[in-house]
This record gives C-alpha cells, structure tokens and sequence, in this order.
C-alpha cells in the first residue's frame, strides 16, 4: 500500500470550499499570483504533543502550486523564501533534552511540555514588494497558519484565535492591493473569521487545516481544478468568540490564575467536592447542556459565519429525497443526488431529526442521524444513496428512568447538504414512549452541587428564538410507528464477563506489578534515566516482570512473565501516525465525511503499525469540540458525536479487520480543556472537574466511545486526567465498569493516560475502580497498589479482574 498516496486522497476528500465568489477558483491554466503569508513556504503540516508528526522535506504550498501552472510573484518569492532560511530557532522552541532526567519527575516534565505556543509572527512585506507585485498580477492568495496551543496547553483568545497584530496589517494591506483574494486556512483549529466581511476583494477561502506531509500536493492539486473539494466543516464557525455557549465556562490563560474558572465562581465549595489542600481547584461547566455545537446555534436561531456540514464544490447538486421506510435496525431514508454543475464533483447528503413536538425530555431543534458521499459525479448524472438513521439515534436518556427511551410523539427527518440547508421530508409518528435500554444512573452530579447549578434549557433561550415547531415546515407524513415495531429491550446490567482463569499460582506482587506499564514509571522514559529499575524485585532480587517485546521501550510496553505465558505489547502514539507517514489530522480527516476514506485510512495506519510491531494504536481521539480555544482540536474530528462516532468506528475498523493491531481510544471521557486537565503540581493546583448533567455526558461525550465498544469492538480505552462530576475519570467506577463493561459489554483492558500519580488518581483506587493498568506506572505504582492491598482499598480479586482484562487484550496480538 502507498501511504502517501492515501495521505494525499485523504486531504483532496477533506478540504473545505467556505467561499468561492465569482468562481474566483480554481485557477484554470498557467495563472501568476501573489502569495502572502509564512506558511505558503513553511507550511504547518502537523500539530504537537502526541498528536503531532516529524517529517523532514515535507512539499510546500508554494513549489506544489509551481507544479499546477500557478506561478508565484517571483520577488515575493524570494523575499519570504529569505526570511524563513534566515529566521533563527528561539529557545522557546527547543527543549533541552540533555535536562530531561531533571523534568521528569512529579508532573514537572508536563508543565515544561504544556508551555503555551504562540503562533508564529508574520513577516512585515515591503511596500514596494506589495505594489510590484499587484503591477503585475490583480489576484493574491494569503495562507495563514496556526500551530498555537497543544496538549496540556489551551490557545489564547488574543493574538490567536483573533488574528494577531502582523497577520491583520497583512491582510489589510494586501485587500487594498488586489482586487481578488483568496485565503487559506493552514490552521490546528478554528481561527475568528468574522474580518472576511469587511474584504469585498476576499472571494475565495479554503479550509486547510493541518493536512500531514502531503498536504500541499492536494491543495496544489485542488487550487488548479484538477481535484473538485468536497470537504464538509464538521464545527459551526461562529459570527463571535461569545457566541459560543462554552466561551463564559472554558478557562483557557494558565499564565493568569485569576482568569481560571474554580468552584467558587458557581457558588459550590471545593472541600465538599472533595478538592482539599489545593491552592486552586479548577473547574469547567458544561453550562451549555445537550446544546453542543450546531445543536445550541440551530436551536437558539444563532447567526454563524458557516453551519455544520457546510462546503461548497465548483459544480452544483441537487439532493432529494425519494423514499422512507422503518427498518429493523432504524429508519432508512433514501435520497437521489444529482450534479447539476459544469464540472465532476462529488456531494455529501445529510439526514438530520427533530422531535416536533416539546412533551417529555427537551430536545435540540435538530440533530445529525446519518450522511452518505457520493462517488465522483459526472455533469447530469445522479447517484442513489440509502441513509439509515439507528432507533437509538432518535431516543434519549431519561434520568429520572435511568432508561434509552424513544418517546412518544412526532419526529421530523430533514435532508441536505449543511446543518442549515435542508429540506423537510418525511415524518414519523410514536404512538407511546419505547425503552429500548434499561440503565442505571451512573455520572451524575455530586449531591452538594444539585439545586446550586443551571444549565441550559429552551425555558431559559436568550431574546429573539422561535419555537422549534415554528421553524420547521411540515410536509408529508411516514406511518406511524406502532407498538410491537420496537420492543422493549432490557439493558443487560452487570453483564460483566466473568472471570475464568486460574491465578492461584500468583503472587500479590506479581498481579500488582502486572497492573503498570514496564519501565521506571516516569513519561518519556525513553529518553530519561534507563538505570533506575523498571519493575520491583522478588525476594532472590530477581526482577518480577520483564519487557519481551523486540522493539516496544520502557514506559510504553506491559510487562512480561514469560514462564507464565505472558507477552509483553508495544503502545505508541498517536492520531498523527506512529512515525513513518505523518497523516493529516482528525480535524481534517473528518471533513471528508467519508466511510470508505476512513477505513482505508485506518487500514493504511494499521499496515504501518504491523511494519513496527507496535500492537496497540493510541489512537483515535474522540473528545469533541467543545470551545474553540482547546489546544487539542486539531486532534479531535467535530464537535457533533454521532460523526465523531462513525469516522472513529470506521477507521478502528480499517486498522483491526486488516491487522494484528489494536486501537486505544481516548479520552475516556468529558476531556474537552487542556488548562490543568491533571492540575499543576508546581502551583499546587487540583485537576479540573468536568462538571456536567448525566444526560449530557451519555447523549454528547460518552456516545463515541460507546459506539466504538459496541459497534467497533474495541479492546483498549485510555481514561483522562480530568475529574467528572468530582471523581477522577481514573478512578470513577461509574465510567470504568458500570457503563463501560456492565452497559456497553467491553471486554478489553483500560488504560490511564501517560502521567505520573503525584495528582492523578492512586494506583490502588484506579484498579478498584476498573482501571486496569496504570502508565507509564513502574516500580512507583506498584507500591501505590500493595499499599492499597494492605489499606483494604483493592482487593486480590480486583487485581486478578485487572489481569485478566490486560490477557484478553493481549491475546488479540500475541501468538
């Protein structure tokens, strides 16, 4: 398999066409233009942390458009090809890995590595560069780029997601200048973009991203005409930062501790919510609700620059809808699409509910239930695509029930090709409410805070909204559902598999140092101090556990006991890849909004992995976009979870149908803020608390873990740093066995993030919990464990459930 050449579909499939006017693009033929901007050289190919990638020699924008008959102004060319070779490496870009022994003890190496990244500073051009240039060609394209922020480490509002000072005087000076201009978007997440309306020269803008190594060969490729972009946003991009229901409750400035959201600020106590001892105890508020992204705009008829599922193409299409009928497995819409344009193209069609009626739960005005791509269509002709929206899409999780109920009423299904360009077709009628899973209540708020918090409800909708009913138009009916069509279906609670092996011959020791990662217990061991011990002794000071992994390194392999029949595995990051082919990122790579794409690029990852023998893939990551200041969405795929969900579920599939690799998920769960998601302990800061309704968590941020569990099948989760609702995700029952194992019947092995125990959960209470192996762990975390074995905190059966979880999921990759 050639993985450039996936990377490359990939980003000609994801790229997003927000504006096109005047068919301003693609330029058609040899076409000279000006280009502006540091990243048409230095193009940002990768984001950071374990998301990110190195690769030397990645194309540029700049020699890729050479190469499509688009010429580059040559003084511009050469004035910011100077700039770039001349431009010297600061210190704050460099970590001295000679000093890592020194870091890496107590969180200290996480406090360097989540260092906040400014982005990087445009160059001032020459006024006579400008009105050179502008004498010879009337067209300009300015590329802007954003690596800010990353993991452990929010972006800024400020100089960041606003554009800083030099890229406004950039694009200022060059709309006066030209009076066509088109503007790239080279960014790791969303960037304000409410100044394009103040351009009327601006008539083109491409959303980027951060496209992988390959990145400029496709926009190359798409600027020139000879790939039509079909990418589709998969966030709403807002007229305001403020309009965002998160921006009062997201706390982002870890340089300015008074800016930091903690419990106080809601009227809560800390020491109640079992934060003691701490200088600050952070919080952040999912104030918001089930009104996450275009739920929150579509149903408070917010105004937004460009609405979920939004992206132009250079043809047009028609999409209609030409059938309806229930389904075993749900409702299945068929719709025709037709391209209606000059040129081939290819078109995704959205099918989004609504609940018509306001008995019973609230519901958002609209929600994504399903959405197909079609193959490359040429002028006139139609394609016929088959749409399936899963019952359980439509139902909703009732608290007071503790139930998955599909509630009595009339539902809408809408059709299109954006969150805001539908078209009402069928309807659907309940004749009663449907439980089609019996739960129990798990995640919910902590006592102390329950009459003390509001969240948002359509009772409480800011100034100038309309009923629902109002704003959809209602047109021909479906039959009604009716009883017997959806039966009952009991939740199948405490379904835990039992555990069968026999480890009796098993020291408490032994289970316990199986319950860590092999190594000395310290992120990055690999490049630390290998003599300190990497397991505990026995009592002839042999080592209990060993690494018999031919490449797997310490800290990043499980130990081994080979007399017993026990393997080591090989972990490594990230959503990125794993080091060979630097592939675009999830933000990106969800746009394309398509299955096939996704699998093969999980099956082309999962051939790089083989080639490694790296048997579990920390990947993907499946937080959503909640704030458009966290510094990791460019790692995450859409602040909508059903498509999260399925581009996840695809790619896990891609990897582990193909191949001996496993896929480990994270961030289990409600880990959408990087500010002090494990706290600080140089600033004696607590980790944050999500702080959320049970609803919210299950409908919103559980959904795609859930549906990687049970549709995907799974075998390794990694939980976050964050507290939910006061209790460490590490460390919460209710995520790690209530709902993971006994709800959703998961199998495999949980895994901590990568971090040590000095504010995290305890290595005791994460087993107990249903935490099964704590990373990187060593030598440290076992003591944590035996000490809990002595306080009663764990028990030797739960050490024998935690090894029993980490065989089942090494016997997926070990002969």
């Amino acid at each position: 398999m050639n993985q450039k050449k996936v990377a490359e579909k990939i980003v000609e499939e994801s790229v997003v066409l927000l504006k096109n006017e005047d068919n301003l693009l693609p330029f058609v033929g040899q076409k000279d233009v000006a280009f502006f901007g540091r990243a048409q050289i230095g193009m940002l190919y990768s984001g950071n942390g374990s998301g990110g990638a190195h690769i030397a020699g990645c194309p540029t924008i700049l020699d890729e458009c050479e190469k499509n008959s688009i010429i580059p102004e040559a003084l511009l060319k050469g004035f910011y090809t100077y700039k770039l070779k001349e431009e010297k490496v600061s210190e704050e870009d460099t970590f001295d890995w000679t000093k890592v022994n020194e870091a890496m003890n107590c969180g200290i190496m996480y406090e360097i590595f989540g260092k906040y990244r400014a982005p990087l500073k445009e160059y001032e051009v020459p006024e006579y560069l400008l009105q050179q240039a502008a004498e010879k060609t009337d067209t300009a394209v300015i590329v802007l780029g954003r690596n800010s922020g990353g993991e452990e480490c929010d972006r800024h509002l400020t100089e960041d997601y606003y554009l800083t000072r030099e890229e406004e005087k950039l694009v200022d000076i060059v709309c006066s200048q030209f009076t066509k201009v088109v503007v790239i978007l080279n960014v790791n997440g969303l960037i304000d973009l409410a100044w394009l309306k103040k351009y009327d020269s601006i008539k083109s803008v491409l959303f980027l991203g951060i496209p992988g190594e390959r990145g400029a060969v496709a926009l190359g490729r798409i600027l020139s005409g000879k790939v039509n972009p079909s990418g589709k946003m998969t966030v709403t991009i807002a007229e305001d930062y403020n309009d965002y229901p998160s921006s009062a409750h997201f706390s982002w400035d870890k340089e300015h501790p008074d800016q930091i959201m903690t419990y106080e600020d809601y009227g809560l106590s800390a020491e109640e919510n079992g934060s003691r001892g701490f200088e600050k105890s952070p919080v952040t508020v999912y104030w918001e609700n089930i009104y996450a992204g275009y739920r929150y705009f579509d149903t408070f008829q917010k105004n937004v620059l460009f609405p979920f599922g939004y992206g132009l193409s250079y043809t047009t299409f028609e999409i209609t809808e030409t059938g309806t009928q229930k389904k075993k497995d749900g409702i299945k819409v068929v719709v025709r699409v037709k391209n209606t344009g000059a040129v081939p193209g290819k078109e995704v069609a959205q099918v989004y509910w609504s609940k018509m009626d306001q008995e019973g739960c609230e519901h958002p005005m609209q929600a994504l239930g399903g959405f197909e791509k079609t193959s490359q269509l040429a002028p006139g002709e139609e394609e016929v695509l088959s749409i399936t929206i899963p019952w359980k899409e439509l139902a909703v999780y009732e608290e007071e029930r503790a139930a998955w109920v599909l509630e009595k009423g009339e539902y809408a299904l809408r059709v299109g090709n954006s969150s805001r360009n539908t078209v009402c077709g069928k309807f659907m009628q309940t004749e009663q409410d449907y439980v089609l899973e019996q739960c129990e209540n798990c995640l919910m708020l902590a006592s102390c805070n329950c009459g003390k918090l509001k969240f948002l409800t359509k009772d409480k909708k800011p100034d100038g909204t309309t009923k629902i009913a109002d704003v959809i138009e209602r047109t021909e009916r479906v039959d009604t559902v009716k009883k017997g069509n959806q039966q009952k279906k009991a939740a199948e609670v405490h379904n835990c598999k039992v555990q069968t092996r026999n480890f009796s011959g098993f020291s408490i020791e032994e289970l316990a140092a199986l319950c860590v990662g092999y190594g000395p217990g310290i992120p990055f061991a690999a490049a630390g101090d290998l003599s300190k011990p990497s397991t505990i002794l026995d009592e002839n000071g042999t080592p209990l556990t060993t690494n018999s992994h031919p490449v797997g390194y310490a800290g990043y392999v499980s130990p081994a006991i080979e007399e017993k029949g026990i393997k080591s595995v090989f972990y490594k990051d990230g959503p990125a890849g794993i080091g060979e082919t630097a592939w675009p990122t999830e933000m990106l790579i969800a746009c394309a909004f398509d299955k096939k794409l996704w699998y093969e690029f999980g099956n082309a990852i999962g051939e790089e992995c083989e080639r490694k023998q790296v048997d579990i893939w920390l990947a993907p990551a499946v937080n959503l976009h909640r704030n458009p200041l966290c510094g990791r969405n460019f790692e995450y795929f859409s602040e909508d979870p059903y498509l999260t969900g399925i581009c996840a579920c695809e790619i896990t599939k891609g990897v582990q149908e193909n191949h001996p690799v496993l896929v480990c998920p994270k961030h289990f769960a409600v880990n959408e803020q990087e500010t002090f998601r494990r706290g600080s302990s140089r600033k004696n800061y607590d980790a944050v608390d999500s702080i959320l309704t049970e609803r919210t968590a299950r409908e919103i941020y559980l959904k795609p873990f859930e549906m990687l569990v049970r549709d995907a099948k799974v075998a390794c989760i990694m939980t976050s740093f964050n507290k939910i609702n006061g209790i460490f995700a590490g460390a919460n029952k209710d995520l790690c066995t209530h709902i993971l194992r006994e709800e959703w019947g998961f199998e495999g092995a949980v895994v901590t993030d990568w971090g040590d125990m000095d504010i995290v959960t305890d290595g005791a209470d994460a087993v107990a919990a249903g935490n099964d192996i704590v990373m990187p762990g060593g030598p440290p975390v076992i003591a944590q464990i035996l000490k809990g074995v002595q306080e009663k905190r764990v028990t030797r059966r739960e050490l024998e459930n935690a090894v029993s979880h980490l065989l089942d999921m090494t016997s997926k990759v070990t002969p």
